[in-house]
């Protein structure tokens, strides 16, 4: 009956585990919109940012750490856009400091595992 329950519980647990894109959309999507919006830019769009780190850092488990730290300790100093970028949207809240151990975990991996990028980008600057 022990195994049974265990067996249930841990089912279960997984069916209402979090998403990236469940965070994504609760948390990111505000200011990184999937495409580049006509008006109202507030934030690279996610694939240019995933495409930027890829090119820039080159292994998964570096590109994960990078993220969970920046979204929660984000500045100029560590970031991979243009400086051009950084002066017409500024830097990142530091959202990733609401965020459970969990959903920062499943964002980062889902910014690098949701966007395939084998070619290199310009920047992700605000003019393309």
């Amino acid at each position: 009956m022990k195994k049974t329950v265990l067996t249930f519980l841990l089912l279960s647990s997984s069916l209402f585990a979090i998403s990236g894109e469940s965070v994504y959309t609760k948390h990111c999507a505000v200011c990184h919109k999937m495409q580049k919006p006509k008006t109202n830019l507030l934030a690279p769009p996610m694939p240019s940012v995933s495409k930027r780190l890829q090119r820039d850092i080159k292994s998964k488990k570096e590109i994960v750490a990078f993220v969970k730290d920046y979204i929660q300790n984000p500045s100029r100093e560590k970031g991979h856009c243009s400086e051009k970028a950084f002066k017409r949207l500024g830097t990142m809240p530091p959202i990733g400091k609401s965020l459970t151990q969990e959903e920062l975990d499943v964002i980062s991996l889902w910014l690098y595992e949701n966007f395939a990028h084998p070619e290199k980008i310009k920047s992700c600057d605000t003019n393309h």
